[in-house]
């Protein structure tokens, strides 16, 4: 079984996503459904309410996880703090929670927004006012948090897995620069999932690889390497969007400083991390000495 949690400002598309899910076969929880069934039409209503609503929902989603049901909890999560209650609510009965994130700009969630009709509980009429107050005031979730899924466009960002492992040796044997580097193997990366799940950022677009990071944080320094983008997808701003990504989860970590290891004739990749912000540091230099077991 599985639990995702849906996360964005009004006129995300979130029903539209979750609706989906629940049309292939996904127990959908929904605040929206709930209000609209207890005869609110609009988002005033009394906290007394909505504390009754989350809490039978909170074990609608604990009885159905328990029963095997895959379930999409389809609310705007806008603040991190509610997105870890529910994380750890699903990790006492077993399961990852997995957020899925679609950013939506104010003008284009205005745009939608203004489209609807009252018709329904995904189809709650709002005011420009408190369109503009959720998605100004929406606390966006950055990788730090795991599991992450994040629409962008027509790329899908998340946290690589396990069973991402083969395929990534793969793509990197295509996409990696530096033919001097030691072989990859599956050992050392299953060996970073483990130390810390959420350090590799990959990009998709329909379902495949296309472009990765990592984002490696020890809890005092914050180091980026293995940037790399599928050579028929570079120009398109992949790396750009996946170094956007992996600088928010550092931050977030508490990083003040970002160190990136860039290989000096890798030109593409050059003007990346300039554009990006990132220079050479001259008093420094990259030191290494392999490893030979005695």
């Amino acid at each position: 079984m599985a639990v995702v949690l849906m996360c964005g400002a009004t006129g995300a598309g979130k029903s539209t996503y979750a609706r989906n899910l629940e049309a292939a076969g996904w127990l959908r929880l929904s605040f929206d459904v709930e209000t609209w069934r207890h005869g609110f039409r609009s988002p005033d209503v009394p906290q007394d309410v909505l504390v009754e609503i989350e809490q039978d929902l909170r074990e609608q989603l604990v009885e159905a996880v328990i029963e095997g049901e895959d379930v999409v909890v389809d609310f705007s999560f806008s603040t991190r703090a509610l997105r870890d209650a529910y994380r750890a609510l699903a990790a006492e009965i077993g399961v990852l929670a997995e957020t899925v994130f679609l950013p939506v700009d104010r003008e284009t969630a205005l745009a939608r927004v203004r489209t609807r009709t009252g018709s329904g509980p995904d189809d709650l009429q709002l005011s420009d006012e408190q369109v503009v107050a959720h998605v100004d005031g929406f606390e966006v979730p950055t990788f730090a948090e795991h599991p992450l899924r994040v629409r962008d466009g027509d790329l899908e960002l998340r946290h690589a897995v396990v069973a991402d492992i083969e395929i990534l040796l793969a793509f990197w044997a295509i996409s990696a620069e530096n033919a001097a580097r030691p072989a990859d193997e599956a050992r050392p990366v299953a060996q970073l999932l483990a130390r810390d799940p959420a350090a590799i950022i990959v990009a998709e677009q329909a379902g495949e690889i296309v472009g990765c990071v990592v984002a490696g944080w020890d809890g005092w320094r914050a180091n980026l390497y293995r940037l790399a983008v599928h050579p028929q997808q570079r120009g398109r701003g992949v790396g750009s969007r996946l170094l956007d990504q992996a600088e928010r989860r550092l931050a977030a970590l508490g990083a003040t400083r970002m160190c990136a290891m860039v290989l000096d004739e890798n030109d593409p990749g050059v003007a990346l991390w300039r554009s990006a912000g990132y220079a050479p540091q001259g008093e420094w230099s990259r030191w290494v000495k392999p490893v030979v077991l005695h």
